[in-house]
């Protein structure tokens, strides 16, 4: 397969610094976008870190998962240790060249990857964001999803936790196509239209990287803008078949054509012997001994999801109240969470840290876990309000680095 690649970032018109990386390298047929969040230094240096240790596990012949999950555990060791660093997180978007027609996605977080095939383009990856999730639920439009006041909160990055789980799609390509792989930056400000209108236009992979960034800032220019174009200008054909496979071994030596033996004659059919009331009677019954044990299974399957819907609790947000939910966060194939206790506590209340774990529903247990979580927020807000209300009129505050994955809007 033989690629060109062209890429372009900016900070964008509000941002004071840029914490999104990426990577192009052609030797390897490795592309990839990384967008860091964890403040003015955390961020930026979690996407630089994991993207050097994307490009150090796939040079070393990793497989793009276990190479994106060794980036996750760079990001944590990088952050241990280190204040300045606590919490800080990125996603990660990469590609990679299998042969043939095939390009490999891995996915972690809301930047994204679109292919354009044939003038159309078509979006590769799901957002693991809040928003995104409810949007694929049918519990937001597309048109809300744009405006959401919580549309920066991403439910899955690197440097989170141990573990992560990265999606993985294949791609097939064709030459022509284009590959367009980009940070939030670009999406939150350029609508999809726009974004196919200038990848079919512009037949330059660098003038059209170099289009986005100009459009997204623009459009205001938000957040930081990391684009990369691929596009694809030829694919592997399939290697044509060994002829010696296709000589028979009567074949005469020297014989430059293959022999070809006649088919053998079918076999005539066997006459079926007329059925009996009672084997039909066995038939029945067999079939009811096999299906009954497979009922009784899905039932209990069925019940046993049902307890588990609704046996959880968690503390989460109605309207502007802290309420205390019972059920799964989301819902479970029809069991949706309804709310158990009203808290009286408004999300205005709490401090920023607070609010992120509460909308992300960070407190999920049973109801005496959540109940004790509720009391430590009550307990949280009455500090704060008796402290604004004693504190000398002048007062030094020392804040200390906040543990999220919610990225800046």
């Amino acid at each position: 397969m033989k690629l060109a690649a062209a890429s372009a970032t900016d900070q964008g018109r509000v941002r004071g610094n840029n914490e999104d990386a990426f990577l192009v390298d052609d030797d390897r047929a490795l592309f990839a976008v990384a967008d860091g969040m964890g403040g003015h230094r955390g961020g930026e240096v979690a996407s630089h870190t994991a993207i050097e240790a994307l490009r150090a596990a796939v040079a070393n012949g990793t497989p793009l998962h276990d190479a994106i999950t060794r980036a996750n555990l760079a990001v944590l060791a990088r952050a241990a240790g280190d204040d300045e660093l606590t919490g800080m997180g990125t996603t990660l978007t990469a590609i990679v060249a299998i042969g043939g027609r095939q390009l490999l996605i891995g996915h972690v977080g809301d930047s994204r990857a679109y292919l354009l095939h044939n003038g159309e383009l078509h979006r590769a990856t799901d957002d693991h964001s809040l928003v995104e999730e409810l949007v694929r639920e049918g519990r937001l439009t597309p048109e809300q999803a744009e405006s959401h006041p919580q549309r920066a909160i991403v439910t899955r990055a690197l440097g989170v936790d141990d573990d992560v789980d990265v999606d993985l799609y294949t791609l097939e390509v064709d030459a022509g196509d284009r590959v367009v792989l980009c940070s939030d930056g670009l999406t939150t400000m350029v609508r999809e239209r726009d974004i196919e209108r200038l990848a079919r236009s512009e037949p330059d992979p660098q003038s059209l990287a170099d289009a986005f960034v100009r459009a997204a800032n623009d459009a205001g220019g938000e957040d930081n803008i990391t684009v990369v174009v691929i596009d694809v200008l030829e694919v592997d054909t399939p290697a044509p078949p060994d002829p010696a496979t296709l000589l028979d071994d009567e074949t005469t030596p020297g014989s430059r054509s293959a022999v070809i033996a006649p088919p053998d004659p079918p076999e005539p059919p066997v006459p079926k012997e007329p059925r009996a009331k009672g084997s039909r009677r066995r038939t029945v019954r067999n079939a009811i001994l096999v299906l009954l044990p497979l009922l009784l299974i899905v039932g209990a399957a069925t019940a046993a999801l049902g307890w588990y819907a609704r046996s959880s609790y968690f503390v989460g947000v109605s309207g502007n109240e802290v309420v205390i939910y019972k059920g799964v966060p989301g819902g479970v194939l029809g069991w949706n969470p309804t709310v158990d206790h009203r808290t009286g506590l408004t999300v205005s209340e709490l401090s920023p840290l607070d609010r992120d774990r509460v909308q992300t529903n960070n407190s999920r247990g049973s109801l005496t876990t959540a109940q004790q979580y509720v009391d430590r927020l009550e307990a949280s807000v009455t500090t704060t309000t008796t402290t604004t209300t004693t504190a000398p009129s002048t007062t030094t505050t020392s804040v200390k680095p906040r543990t999220t994955t919610t990225k800046a809007p």
